[in-house]
């Protein structure tokens, strides 16, 4: 962080990538640091000092510099980070500087509200296929995307050349339905259903519980109020 030049760190290709060994607390600092960067982006603010970073982002100016250091140098000491150049840097690290196709399975209530969900568009995931085992919604288009019977589970993801999925299906037979999507190489799981599941080898299953997160802001909150 010492080099007095403006340079922006250039990541290696997405295979090199992902040989970094960097704890899951740093990828989701990245994650956070890229989402403020775009934020001041949008506000018009071209330089961001580590120190102002790390405050709106709630982490020591060490600890951010310590997140940064294995990717190379991000900016100079004076005039700090330049806030596009290190957003889309970021992006590059995280994979996200172009956009993926995943899938979706289940196009319950909470699939179709996933569906419309903008948020994945704007951080480069596209929701590209869907899939259900309701006969009644195969051969639908839910926003603008196809529903697949599970039977095509295999040539669809190929097809699309998908490495990621959103589970918001029902709960019974998850983890079979899991380890059959990972024969397929698709390497990484974002679940909604409250169902636990174990991760088949070489793969990441992310768990989205709603319910549990209500539970703690719902101590959290009786807590402060000395309830």
């Amino acid at each position: 962080m010492n080099d007095p030049t403006e340079r922006t760190a250039e990541p290696q290709t997405p295979g090199d990538r992902a040989e970094k060994h960097v704890s899951s607390q740093t990828v989701e600092r990245l994650s956070a640091y890229r989402r403020i960067l775009e934020e001041l982006d949008h506000e018009g603010v071209e330089y961001v000092h580590s120190h102002q970073l790390a405050a709106l982002v709630g982490v020591t100016p060490a600890q951010l510099r310590r997140d940064l250091s294995s990717f190379g140098s991000f900016g100079n000491i004076s005039r700090g980070y330049n806030v596009y150049q290190m957003g889309r840097t970021i992006s590059r690290i995280m994979g996200t500087d172009t956009t993926q196709p995943i899938a979706l399975v289940g196009v319950g209530d909470l699939g179709r509200a996933l569906l419309s969900y903008r948020g994945f568009e704007e951080r480069g995931f596209h929701i590209a296929a869907t899939f259900d085992v309701d006969h009644d919604k195969v051969g639908r288009v839910f926003a603008g995307r196809r529903c697949y019977g599970l039977d095509k589970l295999e040539s669809v993801i190929a097809e699309h050349d998908m490495h990621m999925v959103v589970l918001a299906s029902r709960p019974e037979g998850l983890q079979g339905l899991v380890d059959r999507i990972a024969e397929t190489g698709v390497r990484a799981f974002l679940n909604f259903v409250p169902r636990h599941v174990t991760a088949p080898p070489d793969c990441f299953v992310e768990h989205i519980d709603i319910s549990a997160k209500l539970e703690k802001l719902s101590f959290l909150a009786l807590a402060a109020g000395g309830n």
